[in-house]
């Protein structure tokens, strides 16, 4: 189970290619050969694990940016790093 807590953010595979569009971003994960497809509330899940960002940190962003409630936040935040984590793309 992933915790949403102040722990130390989630580690990002260093060998993953992250690309940002519009609409969201693409992985692409060469040692795998898959293409994971994100939405923007998980590109933007993602960009902040990127970047060392705790769980109590991204549920804030998602808050902040979608004007949703915590516990909602915290369920979507949760969701989205068990599939990071399902898919080997970051060490929980």
């Amino acid at each position: 189970m992933v915790s949403t807590g102040q722990q130390p953010g989630a580690q990002v595979r260093p060998d993953l290619l992250y690309r940002a569009l519009v609409d969201g971003g693409m992985i692409y994960d060469g040692e795998q050969g898959q293409v994971h497809h994100l939405n923007a509330s998980a590109a933007q899940v993602w960009e902040l694990c990127q970047a060392g960002a705790t769980s109590a940190a991204l549920v804030k962003a998602l808050c902040s940016r979608y004007e949703v409630a915590s516990e909602e936040a915290q369920a979507d935040v949760r969701r989205v790093l068990q599939f990071f984590a399902d898919a080997r793309l970051l060490r929980l």
